[in-house]
């Protein structure tokens, strides 16, 4: 403890008092202010008893020097004093000082402050240790993690500060505030336009979390994405916690096997399991709507004499060739797989008459097509609607029989039911 005082008979009266007393206090004394401030550069200072009457630099002055350096700024200082008036008072508390005591003091109230704000300092102490602790154990992480209101992040732990290239928490927030105007606005993604206010996300996101993952899209400042799976926890000051983990390996992995288990290996465009899948999706959706709902099944025609002819590598080729350029002439909410075989099937979400323009479109693209080893070819097409009631199977039922109906009236041409 300093005890700061230009009388020395007052610093000899206070070191008696704390002699006799039974707690074992460490002194340090100085007669000035500038005295004080040397002292606190090269001692460890807990609490400070500081005159506020002194020459060349009084204690309101030294106070502010005191409380001004980063070193010394959390050091508690309790005035003495012999002035009483309104101004000394106001000016103790507004200058940084946690307390005050009129001179002459009372020895027990003295002792009994100095012994309330050293605890204090103690528990603050603690406090600082325990949160420097917490901070160590976050920084272990590595996940994102952060403490929110939801608005602003609070607390940031250094993989975020990695991540984002920042030094500190102050900088995040100058720089994104929230963590969830990060988030990149893609379909399969959280992001802020699931939700109707910015402030309603987290709460949102802890509501997902009870039936599914939250997945989000975030850049890295090199502008290369990661995808993160977020779990979140709300206190009772409504304070939430999130934890972030980089699944962008797994992620990608995942979308592999996805893309595998629904795509043909050969054309890469969708499998018949996928199309299936997709379909009875739109079946659903077109009993609560008047939208059309067309679908056509196509044959190349002939091509077992391809296979004989030309071997399967080259019927392979063909087949490839033949979905590149269908693709190439639909649009990308159009529907497209492979059925099996040299068979194809297309959806369109238009009426039959719109649909069967399409498809007369598609058939003399095809036949005016050069498919290398094998020249031209050509395709038939059978082409059924959607009519309440419908299923997939006889949604397809009725444009194989339409496709037959083409076959048997010799190839190359469309035919609806």
């Amino acid at each position: 403890m300093l005890c700061v005082d230009d009388v020395k008979t007052n610093l000899l009266t206070l070191e008696a008092i704390f002699e006799s007393n039974d707690e074992d206090y460490n002194l340090l004394m100085a007669m000035s202010g500038q005295e004080a401030l040397d002292i606190l550069q090269t001692n460890e200072v807990d609490l400070i008893l500081l005159d506020v009457m002194m020459p060349e630099l009084n204690g309101f002055d030294t106070a502010k020097l005191i409380l001004k350096n980063k070193k010394t700024k959390d050091i508690p200082i309790i005035f003495l004093t012999a002035k009483q008036d309104d101004e000394t008072i106001k000016m103790s508390y507004e200058v940084g000082g946690v307390d005050y005591m009129n001179k002459p003091f009372n020895v027990t109230e003295l002792l009994k402050r100095i012994d309330f704000h050293l605890r204090l300092k103690k528990s603050e102490k603690l406090i600082h240790i325990e949160k420097e602790q917490i901070q160590s154990l976050i920084n272990l992480q590595d996940n994102f993690v952060l403490l929110t209101d939801g608005v602003k992040a609070i607390k940031i732990n250094s993989a975020i500060e990695d991540f984002f290239q920042v030094k500190s928490i102050s900088e995040f927030q100058e720089k994104y505030g929230c963590i969830c105007k990060t988030f990149i606005e893609e379909n399969g993604y959280y992001h802020l336009g699931l939700v109707d206010t910015e402030e309603l996300w987290i709460s949102d996101v802890i509501e997902r979390l009870k039936n599914e993952d939250v997945i989000v899209k975030i850049k890295d400042i090199e502008n290369n994405n990661h995808i993160f799976a977020i779990k979140a926890v709300k206190f009772e000051n409504s304070l939430f916690i999130l934890s972030f983990t980089d699944i962008t390996s797994m992620s990608e992995q995942s979308r592999e096997y996805e893309y595998e288990a629904s795509h043909d290996p050969l054309t890469s465009i969708y499998n018949r399991n996928m199309f299936v899948r997709v379909m009875k999706e739109k079946i659903k959706q077109r009993i609560f709507t008047n939208k059309g709902l067309s679908l056509c099944v196509l044959d190349i025609d002939h091509f077992k004499d391809v296979n004989d002819t030309y071997g399967h590598l080259v019927g392979d080729n063909v087949l490839k060739h033949l979905a590149r350029l269908i693709e190439k002439h639909i649009r990308s909410e159009d529907l497209f797989a492979r059925w099996g075989g040299e068979e194809f099937i297309l959806v369109f979400e238009f009426g039959i008459n719109e649909a069967y323009r399409k498809v007369e479109f598609l058939r003399k693209i095809i036949e005016k097509e050069n498919f290398g080893t094998v020249g031209s070819l050509t395709c038939s097409f059978g082409v059924s609607e959607y009519k309440y009631g419908d299923t997939l199977e006889s949604l397809i039922n009725e444009a194989d029989k339409a496709l037959y109906e083409a076959k048997a009236s010799g190839r190359n041409m469309v035919c609806q039911i």
